[in-house]
């Protein structure tokens, strides 16, 4: 494949075209870090996550690390955009041990921070493409905690190498109920055979403490106005909730766990909300939320 679908080059960042970093000829594998602070990108524009890496760059060149250039070879963005950092056949100064032997990069999230379908399918295609000759990449995907004692990259993105998420092809999904609202938009539902979808979005919506309407499968002004409302409360700054992108996708989950929590803490106040004494209200959100989408209790 060519390069990844979204890609930012240094020369687009005003950045020398090529790093100023040693030659290396990374072969073993692909490095998944972050950032450990959360950064919100997912709900702030792209420029937003242009700025973190110059900022970043800044940081990693200046006065307290004084590297050569910005430490990750790419960073895979909330709006699932690869942007360059040292780029191919550098060395880096991201995972000791691992700087001349594999590629990294930086999902640039905290530990709160979603991680977006785009962002994972960014990280699939840089790996594919890397994996290609003349770059001859193992492909095997790591977590900086790989090679030092480090959080990095996260609960979250770590679970994600180790069940080999980051391994799929691109555009691969896990099935289900994300393959069955990502695409829908509004006025969807009237005689095109996505009137259940759409019950299921607008389910979502109500459970998660908005009012799409009535839930009558067809996706109206209504439905888009409480869904713009249900992304700001997780933090984006969309204006726009027209449709279901990966990223909205992400924004419907978080809304619609932030509500199970929520009600199961209230209904099993035990002790820290679990142990003895009572349930813990975060161990039974999945076991609780389908039901909830399909009103089948």
């Amino acid at each position: 494949m060519p390069r990844p679908t979204k890609y930012v080059t240094r020369a687009d960042l005003g950045w020398s075209a090529t790093s100023p970093a040693d030659p290396a000829a990374p072969r073993s594998g692909l490095v998944i870090h972050y950032d450990s602070a959360d950064q919100g990108l997912a709900g702030k524009p792209h420029s937003a996550c242009l700025t973190y890496w110059r900022n970043t760059r800044s940081f990693h060149t200046g006065p307290s690390r004084g590297w050569a250039d910005i430490g990750y070879s790419w960073l895979s963005c909330a709006h699932g955009y690869v942007i360059e950092g040292r780029g191919l056949n550098r060395t880096q100064a991201a995972q000791p041990g691992g700087n001349s032997s594999h590629y990294s990069v930086t999902l640039a999230t905290g530990p709160k921070d979603t991680i977006t379908p785009e962002q994972i399918n960014a990280v699939r295609e840089l790996r594919k493409w890397l994996m290609e000759a003349p770059r001859n990449n193992h492909g095997r995907v790591l977590g900086h905690r790989d090679f030092i004692s480090t959080s990095c990259p996260g609960t979250k993105a770590y679970a994600l190498v180790e069940d080999g998420t980051f391994e799929q092809p691109p555009g691969a999904s896990g099935g289900g109920m994300e393959d069955d609202l990502i695409g829908l938009k509004q006025g969807d539902g009237q005689n095109d055979g996505k009137k259940e979808q759409v019950i299921a979005l607008q389910r979502i919506i109500t459970f998660s403490g908005f009012d799409p309407g009535v839930v009558d499968g067809h996706w109206g002004a209504k439905t888009t106005s409480a869904l713009l409302a249900l992304r700001h409360s997780v933090g984006s700054s969309v204006t726009d909730a027209s449709s279901i992108t990966g990223t909205a996708y992400s924004h419907l989950l978080q809304a619609l766990s932030r509500a199970e929590a929520r009600k199961l803490i209230a209904a099993n106040p035990g002790p820290g909300g679990g142990g003895e004494g009572g349930t813990d209200p975060q161990a039974l959100v999945g076991a609780t939320i389908t039901s909830k989408i399909t009103g089948v209790q």
